[in-house]
């Protein structure tokens, strides 16, 4: 009798762990054979990229017969890839990394992000990174009072509206009355790069990403906003006397820093996949080979995954009225911002006093200054009539009015 029972026990634990034991090997069977899609909302380069392929690379290593494929989606201040994540089918087939501006983004209601991030499907996060002013090393801007005091014309480099980096420059222009307006357009490594020609001043970003470029000295930070860097001053510190709003602006923008490098999938992913795709994650963040690959290109590994980071997610939209209303103000349209386009040029008229190129909006017909506009052409000094149709551009320029450039940079 006592054998029965023994076998009748075993019988109902095997029958009250199967579900659970079928789910685990259900999440893990379906990736075998299968390609996952790793979208990085950036172009190649910059820390995003390095991150993303990273996670890609590792998380392909413990999920065995799976293929990851990277696919770069710039544009838009990270929406553009992030909407794509979030309108994927819910098959666990889909992720991506893009950054945390769009909690600003969701926060101030801005038109464009059709996704709601408490919904995501959060895989985990990598890194927790400080943000930081940088400024370009030619410039005589040393210290945050020497920025307060800067020229108007001052430029900041944004990669798009929406940006973490747009957002925050927004932020404390507004609320610290710093000079100057936000350029944007700049993508992976193109901000530091205009900052060593002189096109742009300065910008916002994380401490790691910023680092190699001050330590070669193209630049040097004024200040941090969270770390533990003590030869950067803490902006919090410098911004005591500053409103309660603008002490607020600032924390949030610490709290950023602190949920960065996420991975995540469209909402409804179904819930053995997505423990699938966590357990992988977590692996891939803790294999000493990752963290080592990490160390040497100066990128910090400081992970969490899953329910914890969709818990510091919502907390993160959990911002009181003055708060989003200090975001929202942030972004009304005091004055228009600069744009950059890349691309070839249309035409060109009456010697170049005329240029038509593609731009954000559609085709821009813009009216280059024979005095004002900087116009270089394979690195070197140019002229309006030495500009020609077909010529690959970058161009800086204000929409509206009569489009004059402030940049045109050609190859």
């Amino acid at each position: 009798m006592s054998h029965i029972l023994r076998v009748c026990a075993f019988s109902l634990l095997l029958v009250a762990i199967a579900p659970y034991s079928s789910q685990a090997q259900d999440g893990k069977t379906f990736f075998k054979g299968k390609t996952v899609t790793y979208v990085v909302a950036t172009a190649a380069g910059g820390g995003y990229d390095l991150y993303g392929r990273l996670v890609a690379d590792y998380m392909q290593k413990y999920l065995p017969g799976s293929t990851f494929v990277v696919r770069n989606m710039p544009g838009a201040g990270h929406m553009i890839g992030a909407n794509y994540i979030g309108a994927a089918r819910a098959d666990g087939l889909t992720l991506g990394i893009f950054n945390t501006g769009l909690i600003y983004t969701q926060l101030a209601g801005i038109d464009g992000l059709r996704i709601d991030l408490n919904k995501m499907s959060w895989i985990g996060k990598a890194g927790t990174d400080p943000r930081a002013l940088v400024m370009a090393a030619q410039t005589p801007y040393k210290t945050m009072e020497d920025v307060r005091k800067g020229d108007p014309a001052f430029k900041w480099a944004g990669s798009g509206v929406g940006s973490a980096a747009y957002m925050e420059l927004k932020l404390l222009i507004d609320g610290l009355r710093l000079p100057g307006s936000i350029i944007t357009g700049y993508n992976g490594n193109e901000d530091r790069l205009a900052m060593r020609r002189g096109e742009i001043q300065g910008t916002i970003g994380s401490y790691s990403s910023y680092e190699g470029f001050v330590n070669d000295g193209y630049g040097r930070f004024v200040a941090q906003i969270g770390g533990t860097n003590d030869k950067v001053p803490q902006l919090r510190d410098l911004v005591k006397t500053e409103s309660a709003a603008v002490r607020a602006a600032i924390a949030l923008i610490q709290s950023q820093g602190e949920i960065g490098r996420l991975t995540a999938g469209p909402p409804n992913i179904p819930a053995d996949r997505l423990a699938t795709l966590r357990g992988a994650y977590r692996e891939a963040l803790e294999d000493p080979e990752l963290r080592e690959k990490a160390n040497k290109a100066g990128r910090p590994i400081e992970p969490a995954y899953g329910d914890d980071l969709a818990a510091m997610i919502k907390d993160a939209l959990d911002q009181p009225p003055t708060t989003v209303a200090l975001l929202k103000a942030a972004l009304s349209e005091g004055k228009v911002n600069s744009v950059r386009a890349n691309g070839p040029l249309i035409e060109v008229r009456d010697k170049g006093r005329e240029i038509l190129f593609k731009g954000p909006e559609g085709t821009v017909t813009a009216k280059p200054s024979g005095s004002r506009t900087v116009i270089k052409i394979a690195g070197k000094d140019g002229k309006r009539e030495d500009l020609a149709p077909g010529l690959a551009c970058a161009i800086d320029y204000t929409p509206g009015g009569d489009n004059e450039p402030a940049v045109i940079d050609c190859k």
